[in-house]
């Protein structure tokens, strides 16, 4: 285990002497994290995942207990040590009412610390190996196991493409009996009269109604794979069974037709209501299972269009459509859904394929030119308007090419056209971000220097520029090298030695002034700091 260890004193000698002694790695620690103060500690509580906090008890503004309480209100799973210097009976109960995991009194031995460090972690990599046991996880796996086989056939409906050894290994893991390269066919139902007219949680039991009565039909002959498809079409993807694997093609066909006229009938019977159903030739699966199904959508949309109760069966030489589907053009993830995720390597890429199958003969038509350019052309005026700029701003003077109808006549031109918008826009994007991020860093800076004297976190700094604390935190140290809290700390020792050199402030003014509420404190932090208390210092400077 990887585990982060916070440790929280007010003596800053014991703090550095318990991260520098202690065997952490041995003791699977990779991030030992130090603070002197319960409001340093929420600080780096913000900001990083600790399993460990080994606190003190007796601390100046916010005791111990103060800080546990904070901990149990927003980190419930993190592990408390709680230590004391006072064997006090009301302390211990308060602890025990706090859930900590062990009470230690000062001195406290390094073997009886390390002992209890070791106990605590053992007993947190227990919990966690507990929640991800494997009876625990396949449970879970099994309880969404049928919204796991929708999603992965609806994956290939739509185009996605997984290499043969990746989707039969989910094929194995879903338990769904269908091997890469075998033949498969679909069959496309559509809900009608009466039963498309009933309220969606009926609709949804008509619907796994309809995939019993299929199961029950086809299972002696075909395995069968079922989803409800972006249309609202109950899709089978329907494979061979034993019986049936050394029938030929028209015997399977006509079995299959049979099959699927059989559940339209059974499903007027039994459920009162009507339905169209269309069947497919047998394909490939899964390279040709997406064309398949966008012929079958084609062939509803044609054919069937507003008939009831229709039955159909395209054939493999029948020419459903005419003019070729670039399918590279809509399968997942599209254009946009790359843009919203940031993914320019993907688009990029994405697009490579989009215009390498553009090029292919059966493409050269002006309409899929004109098909893939109102495509890209959105796709411009999404990032334009949802980075609330005009396209004219984004693009500059190619908006003329954009908005006066279709310039390309060739695949080339759009292609070269396409590649030059994109680097302008990648340029303009990647300058934004550098731009947005030094913006952030100089407002961080303003704020800290505006509010020196009062209380300044990670937190109230996030929130004052909507950000969350883990995000600016990062931000910040890569923008300006240094972490904010190092700059919180470096930024008000330079101001309390400006103000040391007034002789007329008093030690104990500068350390209000600077938005420590302990004196004691401040002087703490001033000697870790330069290595002299603030009065040495000052003798020194005069």
């Amino acid at each position: 285990m990887m585990h982060h260890v916070l440790i929280v004193d007010d003596h800053p000698h014991q703090v550095d002497s318990m991260a520098r002694t202690l065997p952490w790695t041995e003791m699977g620690v990779v991030g030992v994290h130090k603070a002197y103060s319960a409001h340093e500690a929420l600080q780096t509580l913000d900001i990083v995942p600790v399993d460990l906090v080994v606190t003190d008890i007796r601390m100046p503004v916010m005791s111990g207990l103060e800080l546990i309480r904070e901990i149990r209100r927003r980190w419930k799973d993190i592990k408390i040590i709680l230590m004391s210097g006072y064997a006090d009976f009301e302390y211990a109960k308060e602890a025990l009412r706090q859930d900590v995991e062990d009470y230690l009194l000062k001195p406290v031995p390094n073997d009886e610390l390390i002992r209890s460090i070791r106990g605590v972690l053992d007993k947190k990599a227990a919990e966690w190996q507990g929640v991800i046991s494997s009876q625990r996880v396949l449970h879970t796996f099994r309880e969404h196991l049928p919204a796991l086989k929708t999603g992965l056939l609806l994956e290939l409906l739509r185009g996605r493409r997984l290499s043969d050894s990746l989707l039969q290994e989910k094929l194995d893991l879903y338990e769904l009996p269908f091997t890469v390269r075998e033949k498969a066919a679909l069959v496309l139902v559509r809900l009608e009269e009466p039963l498309a007219d009933y309220d969606q949680r009926s609709v949804s039991l008509l619907e796994y109604a309809i995939a019993n009565i299929a199961e029950e039909l086809f299972r002696d002959d075909f395995r069968i794979w079922s989803c409800l498809d972006d249309y609202g079409y109950l899709t089978f993807l329907v494979a061979l069974g034993e019986g049936t694997k050394s029938l030929s093609e028209p015997e399977r066909q006509r079995m299959l037709e049979q099959g699927a006229a059989h559940l339209q009938h059974y499903v007027g019977v039994y459920l009162k209501g009507s339905i169209s159903a269309l069947v497919s030739d047998w394909f490939e699966f899964p390279e040709a299972v997406s064309d398949r199904y966008q012929q079958c959508l084609f062939a509803f949309r044609q054919r069937i269009g507003s008939e009831r109760a229709f039955f159909m069966t395209i054939g493999s030489t029948e020419e459903v459509q005419k003019t070729a589907f670039l399918s590279s053009l809509y399968e997942p993830p599209t254009l946009k859904m790359t843009i919203e995720a940031g993914q320019w390597n993907e688009l990029r890429g994405k697009l490579e394929r989009i215009f390498e199958e553009l090029l292919q003969d059966e493409f050269q038509f002006e309409e899929h030119i004109l098909e893939v350019y109102l495509e890209i052309g959105g796709m411009l005026a999404y990032i334009a308007h949802k980075n609330r700029r005009r396209l004219a701003e984004l693009i500059g003077d190619e908006y003329e090419k954009v908005a006066g109808g279709l310039p390309f006549k060739t695949v080339k031109s759009l292609r070269e056209w396409t590649v030059r918008i994109l680097d302008r826009l990648f340029e303009l994007v990647d300058r934004e971000r550098r731009h947005s991020r030094a913006a952030i860093v100089q407002q961080v800076n303003e704020y800290v220097m505006a509010n020196l004297g009062k209380d300044i976190s990670i937190q109230t700094v996030a929130n004052s520029v909507f950000l969350h604390p883990s995000y600016l935190s990062r931000i910040y140290k890569s923008e300006s090298g240094e972490s904010f809290s190092d700059f919180v700390l470096r930024v008000r020792m330079e101001k309390a030695v400006a103000l040391l050199k007034n002789k007329g402030i008093k030690v104990y003014d500068i350390s209000g002034e600077l938005g420590y509420n302990q004196t004691q404190h401040f002087i703490k932090m001033f000697k870790k700091h330069y290595g002299l208390t603030p009065q040495e210092y000052r003798e020194r400077l005069l």
